[in-house]
This record gives C-alpha cells, structure tokens and sequence, in this order.
C-alpha cells in the first residue's frame, strides 16, 4: 500500500496520534548532549542550551551519533564498539526529483531504461536510469503534472570532499541535474521544458536532515551474519536509557524500527512491574 499525502502525511499520523495519547513534540531542537548522573541518564541538553528533565530517556536517533557523540563513548563494551567498526551499513542515495507539467498516468509506475551510453552520476558509471514517478497521488501535484524520481545508489566518501566545497558542491549537483535530464529528454522529448521543479538530494543532504551516520538511508545492511541478531536496546552500565530505530534491528525499515518502539517502552513496563497494554 502507499499513503496518499507521501511520508510528510505518514509522519504526520504518528504526529497526531502521539499528541491525542498526551505526548508533546518540540520541533527545530537538535539534541547535543544526553545529561548523565550516576550512571543514570536524566535529561536532554539541546544545542541551545535548553536542557530537558525526564524518567527514562529513548534515543530513535542515529546509533553512531547516540552513543560516540551524545554521550560520549562512555557507555559501550567490545560488541557495541564491534557494531560500528565492523558491521557494514546501507550505502546512501543520490535523488533527483522533478516537478513536471506532463501526464504520466498510462505510464508503469517505475520502469527501468538502458542508455545508449553510460552516464556517469557521484563517480559512478551507470548504464540505466530507474524512474518513478506519483500521478496515482493527486495530492502531489496539480492535475496535468506529477512528481518524477530517479534514484541512484552513492558512495559518501565521494561526497566528503564538498562539505569544505560549498561552491564545488553546486557545481556537482547541477551537473548531475543536467545529465539526468539530457537522459529523460531522450525518452521523452520535450520534458525538459516542461520541467516546473528541481530538487536534489545528496548523501550530505540525508545526512544533514536525518543525522544518519554517512547518509545512510537504512542503518545495518542486511547479512546472512546478522539477520537474526537480536541488539541489546539498552547500553551497559547506564540506566533509564533505551534506544529504538533502524539501528538497534538490522535490515531497518518502519516496520521493525516502530515494533522496535515498542519493545522499549515493554522494557519500562517490566521495569517498573505494570502491565503493557495497547491503548486503542
């Protein structure tokens, strides 16, 4: 199935539901510091200066981030530190979306084209394009347009180089803009002028936006090693702290990230002796 609205609407279910069960949600508050004391963690401190009190604290954020930088690498043993030195991760994505004033309605939802000649995208040859694209939502763009993304597969270590690289970095990415739409026109002639929005997304953007370690589009890739690991939710020696997300469920997902939620808060229940239960 897919949401119509796209995932801001999916976010904003949670969202709502969240609020109606009484939780509260503060926006633009980048978390800096986990506030330990005695080996219990109490609080939030955010980046400017606010600081946040709290029984149990849960972190849905990035593994790497949480652990080495929130709170300082000071609660890890050899396994955890294992994880992260040796576990290989998603790699991350180049998107390219468009807003297009053209009827893609009779066409496949996603289709995949070879190309006359290899096309070469983050320093990466690639001899197709796959493109997506969202007429099947009218919520996405007015009637007669619709939404196209191509996808490509990137390496962050080509990137690195243009967070020092501001101007090298627009260079790059009109580049990209530019062959991916030389490639469409080919197919669909005249597209390019009917092109109305250009967004590109970058391994620096999902990393900026998401704090995923290397723009990671889905934590753990999954292994025949890790398949059926079971990662401890908790770290050693610190209490009222439990992390969820895709980086405590190797394969990532929603799905396991949200049933992840879940087991924390089924954790705190045993914890505290009551009975977890589904408030419908």
């Amino acid at each position: 199935g897919y949401p119509i609205g796209g995932s801001l609407k999916f976010a904003q279910a949670i969202e709502e539901r969240y609020r109606k069960l009484g939780g509260e949600i503060h926006y633009q508050a980048r978390v800096e510091k986990v506030l330990v004391e005695n080996d219990r963690a109490v609080g939030v401190r955010l980046i400017d200066g606010k600081e946040y009190r709290a029984d149990y604290i849960i972190s849905a954020a990035d593994g790497y981030s949480t652990i080495f930088k929130l709170l300082d690498g000071k609660y890890v043993n050899d396994k955890i530190r294992g994880y992260y030195e040796k576990m290989p991760i998603f790699e991350s994505l180049i998107q390219v979306s468009l807003g297009v004033k053209m009827d893609f309605s009779t066409a496949p939802h996603s289709l995949s084209f070879p190309l006359d000649k290899p096309m070469t995208i983050g320093g990466r040859d690639w001899n197709r394009v796959t493109l997506k694209h969202y007429c099947y939502d009218p919520s996405l763009a007015p009637a007669g347009s619709t939404v196209l993304i191509a996808l490509f597969s990137a390496d962050y270590g080509y990137w690195e180089k243009f967070l020092r690289d501001p101007s090298g970095y627009k260079e790059e990415k009109e580049k990209i803009t530019e062959t991916v739409l030389s490639e469409l026109e080919k197919r669909y002639p005249g597209l390019r002028e009917k092109v109305e929005v250009v967004d590109l997304a970058t391994p620096l953007t999902f990393e900026r936006y998401t704090g995923n370690r290397r723009g990671s589009m889905e934590g753990w890739l999954l292994t025949t090693k890790n398949m059926t690991m079971s990662m401890e939710k908790t770290l050693p020696a610190l209490e009222g702290f439990y992390m969820a997300g895709q980086w405590v469920k190797p394969g990532g997902g929603i799905p396991p990230a949200a049933f992840s939620g879940r087991d924390a808060i089924k954790t705190i229940c045993r914890a505290e002796k009551r009975k977890f239960h589904v408030i419908r």
